[in-house]
């Protein structure tokens, strides 16, 4: 069916259903189904999350039937009004999680209004379960596109190996308040079944996610068996995959996951796509807050690998990449990319890594120090922190005393960047025995300071994971503590939270700034950077000589410049900025 043959549905339109697919086992998983009225046979769009997918509103299915689809949501087992006995809430791995999902595209795949073809789509926590059901490999399921996942103690738990008290805050409002109000609007639609399950053991959390991240300070094997970014996991999923990242993500890197997930395991899948840009974690839908970009990505995607259309989509490079994405009077659907990029692999074989170096003097500089002294600067830790979780955060300047700053000279030429920047700190601390580092890096130009990314590392778990190291990023094992010795000097190596892709336009500069994360939570942009600092109050020391040359390497694709005009500030989703008359170096009045 052509765009312009779509019809507009309206909820007269459409035939909706609210009900329980039985499993094998018996158990019970709540499900809303939407399928037009007009007799035939469609594909299926399949949502499946722990929220409130068994209640998704027409509004959001609108979208799909629209575009010639039915739509069935369904809740895990154990969330929404599904029946489960399960550990705890929003548990992805959970026994049945997969199998139940696989058996729920088995059961579309027989319902009258069905023609067979089921591909899953969903954010964030409806991102997740897509890998564990494709992995079931069941028969009719054509493709996934998953967007807004990172799970795991890097991606959620421990970002940089920190606490995150922000997931307290998402459980509580996740748990107790979302997915209850999508369970009271299925009762208000005569759903006459959930009151039963509530009150019988027919639907169990044993115990609380939060409570058991508490437990698990370091990467180990709980953790491990609880991401989905694996291989174990993923050389099971066949399936055509499309994954979708924002830089500026809310749950520690996401858009790396998905860099990892696409470029080191799913080689083997044959059909797969990836799409990056900035934006925060609720840029991607399903449904009216998406970006419109993303949306005709998804269905073109679905079309080529669900319905059977032929529109050439595997002919085109495997990743897009999306530039200074802006969304005008604050409207997802009205929104804009400056230009786009295809490249075939990740990293692009044109990016370099160029090294500049953080100077005494508070200067990033292509000239490594020549003097082999130990000159340092310092702070006080942990009084600074920057906070970038919206405009209004933003423009709260740090303690100048807290935070070391450091920052380029205005450069000649567009600067484009590609890439994930990585840091490399000595530093060391004159009291306590660890250090929680936080880093900024922002684009700063006439028009003001642009937020572009952060970094985390706790520094007793600095230690490299060797063989998960990439050469676009600095993979942590976060498997032991070594704590730190007051006056000794440690190489810290930080990659940014995730990828960039930024101009650095003619006259532009690059400011790094060093401080301490902090308990505040940062909204949807700094979710799971919300966190008390580690070790005590201290005076900590980043060196800049030949022998402690402190640095950051920067993706460069060169000669390279800009392809359209530069971007509104105000209107770049997930980017706070703020304005700006003097830089201002920080650190303590003694070095």
């Amino acid at each position: 069916m052509k765009a312009a043959e779509r019809p507009d549905f309206t909820e007269a339109d459409v035939i909706r259903n609210i009900g329980y697919v039985t499993m094998e086992d018996g158990t019970r998983l709540a499900y809303i189904s939407y399928h037009p009225k007009k007799s035939g046979q469609y594909p299926t769009v399949f949502l499946y999350d722990p929220y409130i997918a068994n209640s998704t509103p027409f509004e959001v299915a609108n979208e799909f039937l629209d575009a010639g689809y039915a739509f069935v949501g369904a809740n895990l087992p154990g969330t929404g009004c599904s029946e489960g006995v399960i550990d705890y809430w929003h548990e992805q791995r959970m026994v049945k999680g997969g199998p139940y999902g696989a058996e729920l595209i088995e059961w579309i795949a027989r319902q009258p209004w069905s023609d067979g073809n089921v591909g899953m789509v969903g954010n964030s926590s409806a991102g997740q379960p897509q890998f564990w059901v494709a992995a079931e490999r069941p028969p009719h399921l054509r493709a996934i596109v998953a967007s807004g996942f990172g799970d795991g103690y890097e991606f959620l738990g421990s970002v940089g190996g920190m606490f995150s008290l922000s997931v307290g805050t998402w459980l509580i409002e996740s748990q107790f308040v979302t997915q209850v109000r999508g369970a009271e609007w299925r009762v208000n639609q005569g759903d006459t079944e959930w009151a039963k399950i509530r009150s019988s053991d027919r639907q169990v959390v044993k115990t609380s996610l939060f409570d058991e991240i508490r437990k698990h300070p370091v990467r180990d094997e709980w953790y491990d068996s609880q991401t989905v970014v694996n291989k174990e996991l993923t050389d099971r999923v066949t399936v055509p995959s499309m994954l979708i990242g924002a830089w500026q993500e809310a749950y520690g890197g996401s858009a790396m996951a998905n860099v990892r997930m696409f470029s080191h395991f799913m080689q083997h899948v044959k059909n797969k796509k990836l799409v990056l840009m900035n934006g925060d974690h609720g840029s991607f839908g399903p449904g009216p807050r998406g970006y419109g970009l993303v949306d005709k990505e998804r269905m073109r995607f679905l079309d080529r690998w669900v319905k059977g259309v032929k529109n050439g989509i595997e002919n085109e490079p495997p990743i897009s990449v999306y530039w200074e994405v802006q969304q005008p009077e604050g409207d997802p659907k009205k929104s804009v990319a400056g230009w786009i990029t295809h490249h075939n692999t990740w990293p692009d074989p044109k990016v370099e890594r160029l090294t500049f170096y953080l100077a005494a003097n508070a200067q990033i500089s292509p000239e490594k120090p020549a003097s082999s002294n130990e000159g340092s600067r310092a702070y006080l830790y942990p009084t600074g922190t920057e906070l970038y979780g919206d405009n209004q955060q933003f423009q709260v300047r740090p303690s100048s005393h807290g935070v070391l700053n450091y920052r380029t000279a205005p450069v000649t030429s567009d600067m484009v960047l590609l890439g994930n920047p990585e840091v490399v700190l000595y530093l060391s601390i004159d009291n306590g025995d660890d250090a929680d580092i936080e880093l900024t890096l922002k684009d700063v130009g006439p028009e003001g300071v642009l937020f572009l990314q952060s970094g985390l590392l706790r520094a007793s778990l600095r230690a490299i994971d060797k063989d998960r190291n990439y050469v676009d990023e600095v993979v942590h094992s976060f498997r032991k503590s070594e704590k730190l010795v007051p006056g000794e000097i440690y190489e810290l190596r930080i990659s940014l939270i995730s990828p960039i892709a930024h101009v650095v336009r003619q006259g532009h500069s690059l400011e790094l700034t060093i401080g301490a994360p902090n308990p505040i939570p940062l909204g949807h942009l700094g979710h799971g950077l919300a966190s008390v600092p580690a070790g005590a109050p201290s005076i900590n020391r980043v060196y800049h000589s030949g022998k402690y040359a402190s640095r950051i390497l920067l993706p460069v694709i060169p000669a390279a410049v800009a392809q359209a005009p530069a971007p509104a500030y105000e209107a770049l989703r997930g980017q706070p900025y703020r304005k700006e008359d003097e830089f201002v170096p920080g650190g303590l009045p003694f070095q």
